[in-house]
């Protein structure tokens, strides 16, 4: 065998090194193994996707109800001064009891179209905050003599209006104020039939504002829609116990009105 000379030899060696240490050529993986895994044909590794961060909710305080990981103890009440309703705290969330229907909102009315109502869901004109276990204060106007109470299982709704918040005022102890709250025009509209069918037509109105009264002997019933805030409310009045709390305010040292208390 004839021998090759060393330089071709060594070039030879050189080559097959080369050939050997050449990188693999990369394919791509086809369309039917993209379409079982989710993702797209190329050439670059798949990475995995981030864990999705948390979605942080806003806290949500329910009036009365203590912060999450605060002391599950009563909150200390003020000592209520003469003539001023002593009753517990409004507790948040509670609900009417499953066997115990929530009273009507129209059920004190005579039955006769134009007679006054002689108080509201059961409460009689004159009657004390503390006469009825299921109130609650909600504020307390030591200056004015009045006593704002939440009922959470009172009505729920008046003539089919669903009620969203409703407030029972107290003069020196003495019930002369409901102010229940509503949303909607379907809800003003349902109230307001209501209370013609239970009172008669209103004594006085006004349709462009979406104002109706009804002053019926010494209880006056007010029933109004707001446009620019899609909400309303219905009050009752009870007059002789209002205008006595009015002339006290009066003769007093002058003081705004506070909280949910409106005239």
């Amino acid at each position: 065998m004839p021998r090759l000379p060393v330089r071709f030899a060594v070039l030879l060696i050189l080559v097959l090194a080369t050939a050997a240490c050449a990188p693999a050529k990369r394919t791509a993986p086809s369309a039917a193994a993209a379409k079982t895994t989710g993702q797209t044909a190329s050439a670059s590794p798949a990475r995995a996707a981030p864990p999705a961060p948390a979605v942080s909710r806003p806290l949500s305080v329910v009036m009365g109800a203590p912060l999450p990981g605060a002391p599950k103890t009563p909150s200390p009440v003020a000592p209520a001064s003469p003539g001023v309703a002593a009753v517990p705290p409004a507790a948040a969330g509670a609900a009417p009891a499953a066997s115990q229907p929530a009273p009507s909102a129209l059920g004190d009315a005579s039955g006769t179209p134009g007679a006054p109502p002689t108080g509201f869901a059961g409460l009689a004109w004159g009657v004390s905050a503390t006469s009825n276990p299921g109130l609650a204060a909600y504020e307390v106007d030591q200056a004015a003599s009045v006593t704002t109470c939440l009922w959470p299982r009172g009505p729920r709704d008046i003539a089919g209006a669903p009620i969203r918040e409703a407030f029972y005022e107290f003069y020196k102890d003495k019930f002369y104020h409901v102010w229940l709250e509503f949303d909607g025009m379907a809800a003003y509209k349902a109230a307001l039939a209501g209370l013609t069918r239970t009172y008669g037509p209103p004594t006085q109105e006004n349709l462009e504002k979406y104002y109706h009264a009804w002053n019926l002997g010494d209880v006056n019933i007010y029933c109004a829609y707001h446009a620019g805030e899609n909400g309303g409310d219905v009050s009752f009045f009870y007059q002789p116990l209002y205008e006595q709390m009015m002339a006290a305010r009066k003769a007093g040292p002058a003081k705004s009105p506070s909280g949910k208390a409106k005239p």
